[in-house]
């Protein structure tokens, strides 16, 4: 009985998904929705879940980017303050470990909010 109701949920946020792919406005899914014998505020609730399932992949991929990006060139001002230090016969060189800290956090950040 559960499974049934489960995936009967599953199939009409499926269909609401599909009717906005399509281009079909948020009214008129939500009538669909209760042509299917849905209450208007579950309706107005599955759309928003979509909605919000949308906005977190867009930030998860914003994040994602912004985190390899860091990440990488935080890489590239080690390796280069390193090449500079050793071609000027120097002990010491600058260790930029907040640029590379600062990139892993946005990567482990966006997924967290992938697996939400």
């Amino acid at each position: 009985m559960a499974e049934e109701k489960n995936q009967e949920m599953e199939d009409l946020h499926l269909q609401a998904k599909e009717l906005l792919k399509k281009g079909v406005s948020a009214s008129e899914i939500i009538v669909a929705l209760k042509k299917q014998g849905l209450d208007e505020y579950y309706a107005q609730m599955i759309l928003n879940n979509i909605y919000s399932d949308t906005e977190r992949k867009r930030n998860f991929w914003k994040l994602l980017l912004a985190g390899v990006f860091t990440l990488a060139g935080g890489c590239l001002i080690n390796y280069y303050s390193y090449k500079i230090a050793s071609n000027n016969n120097s002990q010491i060189f600058y260790l930029f470990w907040g640029i590379i800290v600062a990139g892993i956090l946005l990567i482990a950040r966006a997924f967290i909010l992938f697996r939400k």
